[in-house]
Formats: structure tokens, C-alpha cells, sequence
């Protein structure tokens, strides 16, 4: 279940900040957020994850992620496969999808467009970075602060996220925290797709 922890941690590090707001770049944090709102707005967002977290030891764990705002996931992460729904969770063993008993709906909910919008209010100690080009897109980057908890993981740290510019997508957000007691570098690249689709594989 190792991915299920990076994945957690990734999400804290991301989204979802609950630290009160401390001194920041008010004219910076009122253009992220103003650029970021765009993706709220949104009525058929899907875009892809690729994560990578690597431990203090140097070890790097994959995970990939695809979704459809805003109810359906699908995981990919160190030999593991999952499709969470809102009708039921599915693991793919041996070539084989099977029902999970267990909920993981908690474990998603910071992926939600709700999460996501809560999360601006979090934003803490924002800096603009000036512009830049990232994986392709004309973007504006800024760093902010996090101290975050999802899935009864605790979170704290450093934070750069890239902005497209035009769509206010976010295209790459770099962390550097400490989760459990250990300190580890994720980074997450996005790609929106308006044809992904994700469905029960039985």
C-alpha cells in the first residue's frame, strides 16, 4: 500500500491546505487564485496525473492518474491498478478486476472540484515566480506554504505550482514537505483531456 501513502501525501502537498494565512503577496495571491478559479469553472474537466515522490533516500515511486471531475478515478502505482467510483472500488489482480469491500472515497476527495476550491482560501505565504514555459504552455508560476491533512496524513512544507495562463490549469506543481516523519520531493505533471472516460471494468 505504499502508493496509497505517496498518493495521500501527494494530495496534501497539492491541495487542500488548512494552515491559517499567514503574510504573503496579496496582488500574488489574488492573481493565482483569480487564474486558478478558471478551472472551476469548468463544466467537463478530465486530465491526467503523473506524480513522482522521491523519499530523502533517493527512492522514487510512480504513480499515475487519471480523472473525471468529479466523481471518477482511476490509479496506477507500483504494479497496482484501482478504478474508484461512486458505485464501488475495483483492483485489477493477476489481469483480473475484482470489487473491493472497502471505501476509498476518502482517499479521492481531495481530487474534487470541492477540495479544490477550498484549497484556495488555504493558500498561504504566495509568491509570484514571474513566467515560464512548461511542458508546452505559456504558464505563471508562484511558490506558497502548506500544512495540510488528507486520508489522516499530515503534510507540511514548500510548494511551486505552474499556471497556464490562458486556462488557469494547473500544468506542474513541485513539493518539497514532510509526511509521517519523512521528508520527500513530489512532483506532478497534468494533462486535460475532455475524452476520458472511466467505467466499472464489469
Amino acid at each position: 500500500m505504499r502508493w496509497f501513502y505517496a498518493l495521500a501525501a501527494a494530495a496534501a502537498l497539492s491541495l487542500s491546505c488548512v494552515a491559517p494565512v499567514r503574510a504573503d503577496d496579496a496582488a500574488a495571491r489574488a492573481e493565482l487564485i483569480g487564474l486558478w478559479s478558471k478551472m472551476m469553472e469548468t463544466k467537463d474537466l478530465a486530465y491526467r496525473a503523473d506524480m513522482t515522490t522521491t523519499d530523502k533516500k533517493g527512492r522514487s515511486y510512480e504513480t499515475k492518474m487519471e480523472v473525471r471531475w468529479p466523481n471518477q478515478f482511476r490509479i496506477q502505482s507500483q504494479g497496482s491498478d484501482m478504478i474508484i467510483l461512486p458505485q464501488g472500488t475495483w483492483m485489477n489482480a493477476g489481469g483480473n478486476w475484482m470489487k473491493m469491500p472497502m471505501d476509498m472515497s476518502k482517499m479521492i476527495q481531495q481530487f474534487t472540484p470541492e477540495a479544490t476550491k477550498a484549497s484556495m482560501d488555504g493558500l498561504t505565504a504566495v509568491r509570484s515566480l514571474g513566467s515560464a514555459e512548461v511542458n508546452g504552455k505559456d504558464c505563471l508560476q508562484f511558490s506558497y506554504d502548506f500544512d495540510a491533512k488528507v486520508a489522516g496524513i499530515r503534510s507540511s512544507g514548500t510548494a511551486t505550482i505552474a499556471v497556464d495562463r490562458e486556462t488557469g490549469y494547473p500544468v506542474r506543481i513541485e513539493t518539497n514537505g514532510e509526511a509521517m516523519g519523512q521528508k520527500s520531493k513530489t512532483v506532478t505533471n497534468y494533462e486535460y483531456d475532455s475524452s476520458i472516460r472511466i467505467s466499472a471494468p464489469n
